[in-house]
Parts: C-alpha cells; sequence; structure tokens
C-alpha cells in the first residue's frame, strides 16, 4: 500500500486539529495528543489513543527511505571512555524506528528479574506486579505478532512452532540438570519462524496513519519542549524544508528512542531558563544501560531437531532461578540449532548480560552539533566492576552449556551492546530517583511523558521491545481516560 501523506507542509486534517494557521513566517499546528517518534512505542502509542477516539499527531524525524543527511542529525558523539559501538544502527531516523532492523526476540521478563532488588539482592524493583503487567505483555505480543514460549500464556496467538521443535533439545538439557527451559518467543508475522513485524514494511504505519483521528508528519524534526508553569506548551521543530514549526498539544508524549529523548530533554534547556525537563534529581541521561552479550558456536553430530525442521530456539533461565547466584546481576541464555551437514547440527550459544544502571553512565549534551545547530547527544559509556563479575560469571555458564549441546568450536568476542538503548529516563517512586513517575509522566510536569525503553529502571535480561511496546499500551489506555481538552 502507498503510504498516504496526511500532512503536507502547513495543513492539518480538520478532522484532526482546528488549529492550522500561518503566522507570519512562523507555522503553527496543534493537536490533542502528540507523540514524537514512530517506532514501536510511538505507534503502539498512537494506535491505542486512535481506537479511543482520541486525536493523535505523530512527528517523526525520518522517512519511509533511509537518507544519509538525516540518519547524521542522529550521530552520537563518543564521551568518556566511548565503547567502540555503532550506537546510529540503534538510533534510526526512519518511519518505524528500530522495527527496522529489529530480530523479534522477545521472552517475557521473569519475577526474579522485574523485582531483583527484593527477591535476588540486586538492582532496582519495577514499580509493577506481574499480574498487573501480564495483561499488557499479551496485548503487545498479539500486536508484535510474537508467539510467547507456552501457549497458555496467550491462548488468542497460534502455537510456537519452537515447542515442538526444541522437544529432543529439551530432552537433552534435563538430563544435564536444566530446569527452568522455554521455547525461544518470537515474532511470526508471515510464517513460522523467526519473522519479525516491520512497522513500515508490513503495513502497520499505513494502517494506524489511516486510522480516523491520526496524522503523521514526518521528516520533522523536534528541537525544544518549551514549558510554563510545569505544562509543556509547544514543540520547536523544523520541517522538512527546515523552516520553523510549531505545535501546540495538549499532551506530549516522547517516543525518540533511548538516546534521542534524553536528548531532546537536555536539549530544551535553552528555551526554559537553562532548565532541561527531567532533570530535577540529575538522574536525566544516567543511568544508560545496554544488554552486552556474544556467542559460541558448535555442532554435534547427532541431530535432536525433528525431520523436516529447520531450525529451533530456546531460551535457558536457570541462573535466575538459583540463590547461589543472587547478588549478581542476571543473564539470559539463548540456544539455536541448525541442520549441518550429513545429519549434523550447528548449534549456537548465546548469552545477554544485565547490566548496572550507573549514573556514569550516561547521555549528555555534546560538544558537536547537528545541521540545525543543536548539540548531538554525548554518551558516556563503560563496563563497571559489577558488570564484569556479571560478565564473569555469565560466560562460564555459558561455556557449560554449550559443553552440554555439543562442541565449542568458535566464540565470539564480547560485544559492548545489543543496540537495547535503556535507562536513560527511568522510572521511579520517588522523584529524588529518576526522570518519569509509575505512569510515565516526567516528574513535575501535567502533560509530558516518554514512553519506550529509556524508562527502564533496570536492564533485566530480556530484549526491550515486548516490554516497551506493553508500556505504551498501558499509557494509552491511561491518557485515553482523561478529560479530552
Amino acid at each position: 500500500m502507498k503510504r498516504r501523506e496526511f500532512i503536507r507542509d502547513v495543513a492539518l486534517s480538520l478532522s484532526l486539529s482546528p488549529v492550522a494557521l500561518l503566522s507570519g513566517c512562523q507555522r503553527k499546528l496543534s493537536a490533542e495528543f502528540v507523540i514524537v517518534g514512530s517506532g514501536p512505542a510511538g505507534i503502539a502509542l498512537a494506535d491505542s489513543l486512535a481506537q479511543a477516539g482520541r486525536q493523535v499527531l505523530v512527528l517523526e524525524g525520518g522517512a519511509a527511505e533511509p537518507d544519509r543527511a538525516l540518519q547524521d542529525m542522529h550521530a552520537v558523539e563518543a564521551g568518556k571512555w566511548g565503547l567502540a559501538y555503532n550506537f546510529g544502527w540503534a538510533t534510526q531516523r526512519l518511519l518505524g524506528g528500530t522495527t527496522n532492523l529489529w530480530q523479534s526476540h522477545s521472552p517475557r521478563p521473569l519475577e526474579q528479574e522485574l523485582h531483583a532488588a527484593s527477591l535476588r539482592g540486586v538492582g532496582k524493583d519495577w514499580p509493577f506486579s506481574m499480574d498487573s503487567l501480564t495483561p499488557w505483555l499479551q496485548s503487545a505480543e498479539q500486536w508484535l505478532h510474537v508467539r510467547p514460549s507456552e501457549p497458555a500464556m496467550n491462548p488468542a496467538l497460534p502455537v510456537n512452532p519452537f515447542i515442538a521443535s526444541s522437544e529432543g533439545l529439551r530432552k537433552l538439557l534435563t538430563g544435564a540438570g536444566y530446569q527452568h527451559l522455554e521455547a525461544g518467543a518470537y515474532g511470526m508475522v508471515h510464517h513460522e519462524g523467526m519473522d519479525a513485524l516491520r512497522l513500515l514494511e508490513d503495513g502497520e504505519i499505513d494502517r494506524v496513519a489511516g486510522l480516523n483521528t491520526v496524522a503523521l508528519k514526518d521528516r520533522t524534526t523536534v528541537r525544544r519542549i518549551r514549558m510554563s508553569g510545569g505544562r509543556a506548551v509547544a514543540l520547536e521543530c523544523a520541517d522538512r524544508e527546515g523552516k520553523p514549526l510549531e505545535v501546540e498539544a495538549g499532551t506530549v508524549i516522547l517516543c525518540g528512542g533511548g538516546v534521542q529523548t534524553p536528548r531532546l530533554l537536555w536539549n530544551s534547556a535553552s528555551s526554559n531558563g537553562g532548565a532541561a525537563p527531567g532533570n530535577h534529581s540529575d538522574w536525566l541521561g544516567a543511568g544508560f544501560m545496554e544488554h552486552p552479550g556474544q556467542q559460541i558456536y558448535g555442532r554435534r553430530e547427532k541431530a535432536l531437531l525433528p525431520q523436516g525442521a529447520t531450525e529451533t530456539h530456546l531460551h535457558v533461565r536457570d541462573m535466575l532461578h538459583d540463590p547461589a547466584y543472587d547478588g549478581i546481576r542476571g543473564t539470559l541464555f539463548h540456544v539455536g540449532l541448525k541442520p549441518g551437514p550429513q545429519g549434523s547440527e550447528f548449534t549456537m550459544v548465546e548469552v545477554l548480560f544485565e547490566q548496572e544502571a550507573s549514573r556514569q553512565n550516561r547521555i549528555l549534551p555534546g560538544q558537536k552539533t547537528d545541521a540545525l545547530g543543536d548539540p548531538l547527544p554525548r554518551v558516556d559509556y563503560r563496563l563497571t566492576a559489577e558488570d564484569r563479575r556479571t560478565i564473569k560469571v555469565g560466560s562460564d555458564l555459558q561455556r557449560q552449556l554449550a559443553e552440554a549441546v555439543g562442541s565449542v568450536d568458535k566464540q565470539t568476542a564480547l560485544r559492548p551492546g545489543s543496540h537495547h538503548l535503556m535507562g536513560a529516563t527511568r522510572l521511579s517512586l520517588d522523584p529524588r530517583d529518576g526522570v518519569v513517575d509509575a505512569n510515565l509522566k516526567v516528574w513535575g510536569t501535567e502533560n509530558l511523558y516518554v514512553a519506550g525503553s529509556s524508562v527502564f529502571p533496570s536492564g533485566m535480561t530480556v530484549p526491550p521491545t515486548l516490554i516497551l511496546t506493553a508500556l505504551s499500551q498501558r499509557l494509552g489506555a491511561l491518557l485515553s481516560k482523561q478529560k479530552k481538552q
């Protein structure tokens, strides 16, 4: 389907907003809800609000096709310690955001990591119970076409084929003493296998933008948020030609990603007397986290896959259940099998390491500027002593698991991240401990919210897309109950 153009230059559909006017050289737009970013958080939120009949404007800095000049607007400056890491891949300035690269790996979090401080003596508890979060995880699985590890977890979805294809692998690992095994949970949009939802390519952006109360404006750079008395009163933007554009909103929700959202809040200080919204506690930009990881590749001479299966995936989560590892950040182990020559199989054992939410790892305004003259983000990022301890313990467990599965032929070098950008606008129950509250509203504001992985108070061990989508849909339900302004 060809993507509809809902807004051209200055005109908004009158069904969206009664205000669409020119004021000298400055154009002004308004909408009930303005969402910044068209990745999974932004589009899931827009969908939720539109289904409730609310008026939504989505502002996206990218376009339908990659554009080097646009992507350069999301460049990241290496700060202190700067690990060799290409943040650009994880900050897609493109319609659909990171879903253009998403691998759809989506196991649910465990209670042991959602409440790690209380149950395992490490990290930070999330301010949600698993019972209250589960319905939103189910909703997010349906929206993302993710097949969960067990049919009972989401009866509305087709059965995950990795449940059956991993049976032989399960038996092998159970015999080796492993107890907490789950079929790999992945998106399966068009076929039975790893097949991630691409919001643009698969037509979800078309569908949501086609709803009666939604408008989408691409190639629009949101430069600053102007505040007044605790309210976000306007977004100072530049349109596709670089001309000034002002957008007024009843409610503003930032869904720009784990680096660009804190960057926007920092850059907004110049429009608010030097005060950056959300920086009341010195947590703005701090607590940045990733999922460092590594793989071990090997081989089996005797096949475990059932005849005709082309792959299987299994999560091994014993570490989080074992009291011997309390006080140590979590690890997620992922085992994959694929057929090899002459009845053999190729094996892969991957590990994702949870990181400490350290104040030293943070996003700050950099010295370099983008094409509009706004500061690019600087990222201070290094592995802490606690991270290195987690990596040492997890690497030993990974090797034991790989040896239980097959041979150990090759181990990759540790990668500093997995393009899971988390934590730099963390949620908290106390304004002294974070940037947003449990409902994702920026502390001290009336109508400014953040949705996305930047609100995570801990990285847990699971990739963030499922959880951030669940939180966005939960936020959509809360905002839909607000009185219309």
